[in-house]
C-alpha cells in the first residue's frame, strides 16, 4: 500500500465517526449562509457553534432519542425571522439576532424537529419538548435549560411555548423519555 493511500485512509477515517452499530458513518454536517451579508457575523456565530459543539449536539440527540439523522448536509440560511427547521431539501433557517445561548439552544430546537422527521403536517412541539430540555442540560447544564425555557416561553403568536413547555416540564425526565420511546 503506497504511502499515498494510507494517508487518504486515515483523513477518510479521521472525518468519520463510528455509529453504535459498528457502522462507519460521516458526521453531519451543515452549511451555514446568510441571507444577506448584514447577517454574515451572525451567520459566522452560529457556524462557530456547530464546528465547537456539533459532534456533541448530535451525540447527545441521537443518544436521548435514539434516533438518527439524516446524511446532510442541510442548508441552513441565517436571517431575521422566526427560525424553522426546513425538512428534506428545504434549508434550515435561523434568526439572526438571538444572543449566543440562543443560538445554541435554538440551533438543537430546530435540528431536533428535522430528527424526528415531521414535515409540519402535525404540531410536532409537544413531542420535541419530551427530550429538547434534557439535551440542553446535558450540552450546556440546567441553568441553561431553564433560561432557554423562559426565552421560549416568552414568544406569542405562532405557537403556545408556554403552555407546551409547562406540560412537557410538569412530567418527570424519565418519564418524558419513556413517553418518547413509547411513539417511536
Amino acid at each position: 500500500m503506497s504511502r499515498a493511500t494510507i494517508v487518504a485512509i486515515l483523513v477518510t477515517l479521521t472525518a468519520c465517526a463510528v455509529a453504535d452499530n459498528g457502522q462507519i458513518t460521516r458526521p453531519l454536517v451543515i452549511d451555514f449562509s446568510p441571507e444577506s451579508e448584514s447577517f454574515a457575523a451572525a451567520t459566522e456565530e452560529y457556524r462557530a457553534i456547530w464546528t465547537a459543539e456539533g459532534e456533541r449536539i448530535v451525540m447527545a440527540m441521537e443518544r436521548a432519542t435514539g434516533l438518527r439523522f439524516e446524511r446532510g448536509p442541510i442548508r441552513a440560511i441565517v436571517y431575521e425571522g422566526v427560525s424553522y427547521s426546513g425538512y428534506g431539501s428545504a434549508p434550515m433557517r435561523l434568526r439572526a439576532s438571538y444572543p449566543y445561548a440562543t443560538k445554541q439552544a435554538t440551533l438543537a430546537h430546530e435540528l431536533g424537529h428535522r430528527l424526528i422527521g415531521n414535515p409540519r403536517k402535525t404540531d410536532d412541539h409537544p413531542i420535541l419538548f419530551l427530550f429538547l430540555y434534557d439535551v440542553w442540560v446535558e450540552l450546556w447544564g440546567k441553568e441553561f435549560a431553564d433560561e432557554q425555557v423562559a426565552v421560549e416561553s416568552k414568544r406569542r403568536g405562532l405557537y403556545d411555548y408556554e403552555g407546551a413547555w409547562r406540560r412537557a416540564l410538569s412530567i418527570p425526565a424519565e418519564e418524558r423519555a419513556a413517553r418518547f420511546k413509547s411513539l417511536r
